[in-house]
């Protein structure tokens, strides 16, 4: 009788992968690492050609930061004027699972939230 060997699993590793705007679905470009924004470490973040301001909240779990980071960044940032903006009056915002959108990178990995990583899109009105 032949024994089969167990497999070893190989670690999830995250695929580079692309990911629809929440406002044109049209691709998102790579996010670049950003300093101008609220937080003082920076953001991964960047801007759609429709003028959607984005960012990446990489644990799923610093959706406020996310958003402080998001309205400084579509202030140039100002972040005096970033938060006086007033949400649906100045702005829409939406937020993505990149697990969604993506389904070979679907499963759960250890350290994320119960959504995993999010994208934030911000359009100023």
């Amino acid at each position: 009788m032949l024994l089969k060997k167990k497999r070893k699993r190989r670690p999830l590793k995250p695929r580079s992968h692309r990911v629809g705007c929440p406002f044109c679905w049209e691709w998102l470009p790579d996010p670049q690492h950003r300093l101008d924004v609220f937080s003082g470490e920076g953001c991964q973040g960047g801007r759609c050609e429709c003028g959607a301001f984005f960012v990446v909240d990489e644990t799923g779990k610093l959706g406020g930061q996310a958003l402080l980071d998001l309205q400084a960044l579509a202030c140039d940032g100002d972040l005096d004027r970033a938060m006086q903006l007033v949400s649906g009056t100045d702005f829409e915002l939406k937020r993505k699972s990149v697990n969604d959108a993506t389904p070979q990178f679907r499963g759960r990995v250890q350290g994320q939230g119960s959504n995993g990583p999010q994208i934030w899109a911000l359009l100023l009105k």
